[in-house]
């Protein structure tokens, strides 16, 4: 059994819901089930299947979080409560409650990963104390154990990225034990999910053959650890880490920017959530909710002027404010790094077979309440999104909406990015910092970095690249709290988000460009929003030992 998309269609995914209500695993759950004794697979029993424990282990895929759905089941990316990107409409979570936080303890919208994480966790914890003994293939068992470890250390990362220091639980108990369990320190936290990456990547293989992509290797492993030692700032293991992976030879750079995300399983991609275009469990609604309402879509994951701006010049290579840059405010999307025609959508672009109008008047921007376009839809910048989107897929013609690409995890030019913002941390740019950066850029046909540069003039390199490169993949809002920059480029006093009003003379067709500040949309930051608060409902539960993060008490 695999988890590539087109094997999934030979699986019945729900079955791996079956399996997961019926076995019973959590006594809390088991209560509400509603299941008699003939209809229940017992614990018992499925640990003397490994068929059925091969489907259960499936399900643990499932709970990484695809961007495609953002954190909370949304419908808009991460990159859109950043500077790089806002939703039209003035009612989404993503304006009212990220950007401007309003959330408390409470009512805070993270407050389901907290709860989904632990529940997978408890029953992580459960497999692996049972899969030993599991009879038939011991190797597999070996390597299914090793793919759950993983997981597991991921279902950590995740809350730690969220919360900061959680309660570390690794023994199957009942449920109402773990909420009595106190914080464990970050540092313990670090500590534990770097271990247990360790044990997981000792014992998976490096690749797989073609009937199990899509499985866990150990290079996502080490990418993991790679990323845990980047927000700890243990910059010579990082570095050592990432040159590990790239050692090994078991990954490149596609030839083509766009084919990274359009091609599912290539050999870029270290791990991915798994999609298709169907209207089932592995389905996704992005098209639908990122075309621009011309098109039947929602406009939600509209880049910004300051994104765009960010863009540099190809044949020079230099930013757009520099004079010899090569720069033309006339022609403002002419000439620019070849990753802007690959992740958004301007005025004058062709797509789905015509040119796009974001010109005053224009069909993408203008109410039309006839085609069902309306303000809440139409994008407050002046751009919309292609990047992930599909050319081919047409939301009107599909009343269920669903479409998607795979949504890369781990790919490996973040791999040679983050070998090069840790090497460059720990000792200063040498020659492989640079070639690791420079192999990003020439791969999508920019030219490569001035050798002169400082450490902080690399700082800012790689922070570029990195916005850059991974653009939408939902690197920008934890690469800038890991960064420390959340007053600096997210609140409007020190960054406001920027716009283009384009107007076409009507005679001439001459068009014209001015920049300005979106309006009507507060951004605020504030220290304690690094972390997002513990949920007050876990706090409140009798015999609780948790302790609320620092400014949300």
């Amino acid at each position: 059994m695999n988890l590539k998309v087109n094997t999934l269609k030979n699986i019945k995914l729900h079955l791996f819901v079956l399996v997961l209500a019926t076995i019973g695993l959590l006594p809390s759950c088991q209560k509400g089930l509603g299941l008699n004794p003939k209809d229940k697979i017992s614990d018992e029993n499925l640990w003397k299947n490994q068929e059925l424990v091969l489907l259960y282990t499936n399900n643990f895929y499932s709970q990484m979080r695809s961007g495609f759905n953002s954190t909370i089941g949304s419908t808009w990316l991460l990159s859109s409560i950043t500077d790089d990107a806002m939703v039209p409409s003035t009612s989404s979570q993503a304006r009212t409650v990220y950007a401007n936080p309003s959330y408390t303890a409470a009512s805070s919208p993270m407050n389901s990963i907290f709860s989904s994480r632990y529940s997978y966790i408890r029953r992580a914890n459960l497999y692996l104390a049972n899969i030993d003994q599991v009879p038939g293939d011991p190797a597999l068992n070996k390597r299914l154990k090793a793919e759950v470890r993983f997981l597991r250390a991921y279902y950590y990362y995740d809350l730690v990225s969220f919360f900061g220091g959680v309660p570390i639980i690794t023994k199957a108990q009942e449920y109402d034990e773990d909420l009595f369990l106190p914080r464990n320190t970050l540092d313990e936290c670090y500590d534990f999910i770097e271990a247990e990456l360790d044990l997981a990547a000792n014992e998976l293989p490096a690749k797989y053959p073609a009937s199990d992509l899509g499985r866990i290797t150990k290079q996502a492993a080490w990418a993991l650890k790679c990323r845990i030692q980047m927000m700890r700032e243990h910059w010579e293991q990082a570095a050592l880490t990432a040159q590990t992976i790239i050692s090994m030879g078991e990954h490149n750079l596609l030839s083509d920017y766009t084919a990274v995300f359009t091609s599912r399983n290539n050999n870029e991609v270290l791990l991915a959530v798994q999609h298709n275009d169907r209207y089932d469990e592995l389905g996704t609604q992005f098209d639908k909710y990122t075309f621009s309402p011309y098109y039947g879509g929602q406009g939600n994951n509209c880049p910004t002027q300051n994104l765009v701006d960010a863009y540099q010049m190809k044949a020079t290579g230099k930013e757009i404010s520099d004079p010899t840059s090569g720069y033309d405010p006339t022609q403002p999307y002419l000439g620019r790094d070849p990753r802007f025609y690959a992740t958004i959508l301007y005025d004058g672009v062709a797509f789905k077979s015509r040119i796009m109008q974001m010109y005053t008047g224009g069909e993408d921007i203008t109410v039309n309440t006839i085609a069902g376009i309306t303000a809440d839809k139409i994008t407050p910048t002046g751009y919309y999104l292609k990047k992930f989107t599909n050319e081919n897929y047409n939301p009107n013609g599909d009343p269920n909406g669903r479409s998607g690409y795979n949504w890369p995890l781990i790919r490996y030019a973040e791999i040679l990015l983050n070998y090069a913002e840790s090497k460059n941390e720990a000792s200063g740019p040498d020659a492989t910092v640079y070639e690791a950066v420079n192999k990003v850029r020439q791969r999508a046909g920019m030219p490569k970095l001035d050798e002169s540069f400082s450490q902080a003039d690399m700082r800012t390199a790689i922070r570029h690249e990195r916005r850059i490169e991974l653009a939408f993949e939902d690197f920008r809002y934890w690469d800038i709290k890991r960064w420390k920059l959340g007053p600096a480029l997210l609140t409007n006093i020190t960054n406001p988000i920027r716009k283009v009003t384009i107007t076409k003379n009507a005679q001439t067709g001459q068009k014209s460009y001015a920049y300005s500040n979106v309006t009507g949309y507060p951004r605020l930051f504030e220290d304690k929003h690094y972390l997002f608060p513990i949920p007050q409902v876990e706090l409140d539960k009798p015999g609780s030992k948790l302790e609320q993060n620092p400014g949300w008490k």
